[in-house]
């Protein structure tokens, strides 16, 4: 296999060629004086094609390089091209949530597939049945439990972990059962009289506990740095934000740190200063599974 890469930024491509035991190989890239994007390979590839591209902003412009990588990968002989996209732009509009809406996921994921993919392989992505639902292709989500859990291992005492909605609970629970903790969501409660919203466990007491908040993504952070005052107002030691994909927008980081947390830690599919855990390992296993599929 050979591994390849349009955009070699923050070195998870490097990292998953060598757990392949296979050599990096890096697109040449340009963007024309009409800002259409140009990716030309240059080496075929020796067995299976493994292209490693990740969806975050410009998301239109890296799409397009993705779509034309794995063109250009089957133009130039590959008989297999296993696409790995660490994180998947327009992943949360995966319905109408209004009449006259596109499915964008859909449109994404269908286009992944027209060009060429034989499988694909995605990190956390935010409705996992998409998969399913649009791909013909096999494909597999890795989300990274065991690799936020053990991060915090020796790192927190007395830790409680929390979801930032119902919704994320399970992912607390995987995040929590691999550290021997308890796990609880969050609750927004509007006071009647001030009008001030709280963001606060459903049950459970964190006090004197130090509090690992995890979700998929943080975009703005807010429910997060909510959740992290009130946390400390209610005897918390320390909380600590967890999530796989750092997007980061408006202020994020900043907002989460004002609010009094101690530690923000992300996974490596958006490269971002807080990205300091690698899912490079489960890529790994994640492409050699479907490899055994395709063969």
């Amino acid at each position: 296999m050979t591994v390849y890469t349009v955009d070699a930024g923050n070195g998870l491509a490097a990292r998953i060629a060598r757990g392949l035991g296979d050599k990096l190989v890096i697109f040449e890239k340009k963007t024309f004086p009409d800002g259409e994007s140009y990716v030309r390979v240059a080496e075929k590839p020796e067995g299976a094609a493994i292209l490693v591209h990740s969806l975050y902003y410009p998301q239109e412009k890296r799409t397009m390089e993705l779509l034309m990588a794995i063109d250009a990968l089957k133009g130039i002989g590959a008989d297999v091209v296993v696409v790995v996209v660490p994180y998947m732009a327009y992943a949360r509009q995966d319905k109408r949530f209004l009449e006259g809406e596109p499915i964008s996921i859909g449109i994404l994921l269908r286009s992944i597939e027209a060009a060429g993919a034989d499988a694909l392989v995605v990190v956390d992505i935010h409705k996992p049945s998409v998969l399913e639902e649009w791909l013909r292709i096999p494909s597999l989500n890795v989300v990274p439990y065991a690799e936020v859990a053990d991060y915090f291992r020796d790192r927190v005492e007395d830790p409680v972990v929390l979801a930032p909605d119902k919704g994320a609970l399970e992912r607390a629970g995987k995040v929590a059962e691999r550290l021997g903790a308890e796990f609880d969501y969050i609750v927004k409660e509007r006071d009647r009289i001030t009008g001030e919203v709280r963001a606060i466990a459903k049950k459970l007491d964190v006090k004197d506990h130090d509090v690992i908040i995890v979700d998929d993504i943080i975009s703005t952070g807010g429910t997060m740095a909510l959740a992290a005052k009130h946390s400390l107002e209610n005897g918390a030691r320390r909380v600590y934000a967890a999530c796989t994909h750092a997007v980061m927008v408006k202020g994020a980081l900043d907002r989460l740190i004002a609010a009094g947390i101690e530690d923000v830690v992300a996974t490596d599919t958006v490269p971002s200063p807080v990205s300091k855990i690698t899912v490079a390992p489960s890529l790994v296993e994640a492409v050699k599974n479907v490899m055994g599929e395709i063969a």
